[in-house]
């Protein structure tokens, strides 16, 4: 299998030296484990073939120890919604793949999305229903340990509802330690441009219409008043792919509940506006995919970290431990 290039996300020239940051979505749909590429990333870029069986992988960073691996699935060129999934773990001996660890796949839907349209909400409340439909209802979610860098095969079944059982398995790269915060890391005391700093807000906000409520807080400043954070790390305007998934849109859901007690930030992958260059709070925080969503308690310590499609449900689970009462 020849090494495939990575491929940036949106438009124009990046100019990065310190990230290269990539779509939010990979597709690996190999018929046999390689455990022979050493020098591969976590993921590969494939353009998905317009039959068969596919995985679209929204993990692109795999690190050893715990880590949530999600997935969509992709049969005929139609995304899989409520298929029984399993995803079994193999270690790579040489020319041998050994079975370690078979995990339950538990499809989750997206909040924001009613009848097949997404739903963007509006600073004010009010909910827009966008024009275009589409097939992303939700994502298949998994935890996923590995006890050791290097490669590690991946085999995902699936069965839909009166369906046959379809399989597809792949090999992915494992890195001894994280590019970016792990759980458990100080979170970078990053100076984020907020409303405030700008004289147009689609500045630093490339949603429609910009919301302010998430360009409040500089996250260093949260960190110094000890209060919680959920970061999101996107760009709707840029953000593209087929399973890209509205970051953004998922975070603004939680904003009545938790909006007193959380600050809620919104950081544009490219300084300015344009895709062109970096904003120097994504170099700090070392991202190569978009988008992230970081829960950091008012210790400034990440608590959770969710790359790719995020549902309300697993970043509300995570906000709601953040925010328990602390046993003494």
């Amino acid at each position: 299998m020849n090494k495939r290039a990575r491929r940036p996300v949106g438009p124009g020239p990046r100019r990065s030296p310190r990230a290269h940051v990539l779509a939010g979505v990979v597709t690996l749909a190999l018929v046999a484990f390689c455990p022979s590429a050493h020098d591969r990333p976590a993921a590969q870029l494939t353009a998905p073939p317009a039959d068969g069986f596919h995985v679209l992988l929204t993990t692109s960073e795999l690190v050893v120890g715990p880590n949530r691996l999600a997935f969509a699935l992709l049969k005929d060129g139609k995304l899989l919604a409520d298929a029984r999934a399993v995803v079994r773990l193999h270690a790579l001996e040489g020319d041998d793949a050994r079975l370690v660890a078979e995990m339950p796949a538990r499809y989750l839907r997206l909040e924001v999305i009613e009848q097949g349209k997404r739903i963007h909400i509006h600073p004010d409340g009010t909910r827009h229903v966008h024009g275009d439909a589409t097939d992303v209802q939700g994502i298949y979610v998994t935890q996923a340990t590995f006890p050791h860098a290097g490669m590690w095969g991946l085999e995902i079944l699936a069965q839909p509802a009166g369906g046959a059982v379809e399989s597809a398995r792949l090999s992915v790269g494992v890195l001894a330690a994280s590019l970016t915060p792990m759980v458990g890391s100080a979170a970078p005391r990053s100076r984020n441009l907020i409303a405030a700093d700008v004289a147009d807000l689609k500045l630093i906000d490339s949603s429609d219409p910009p919301d302010p409520r998430l360009h409040r807080t500089r996250i260093a400043d949260a960190i110094a008043q000890g209060k919680p954070q959920v970061i999101v790390f996107a760009t709707p305007k840029y953000c593209t792919s087929r399973v890209c998934g509205p970051a953004v849109d998922v975070a603004r859901t939680l904003i009545p509940a938790y909006g007193d007690r959380v600050a809620f930030v919104h950081e544009e992958i490219w300084e300015a506006g344009t895709p062109q260059k970096f904003s120097p709070t994504v170099l700090e925080w070392n991202l190569r995919t978009e988008p992230w969503v970081f829960v950091v308690d008012g210790a400034g310590i990440v608590r959770a970290r969710f790359e790719g499609v995020t549902t309300r449900r697993e970043l509300e689970a995570a906000l709601k431990l953040v925010l328990a009462p602390q046993p003494r």
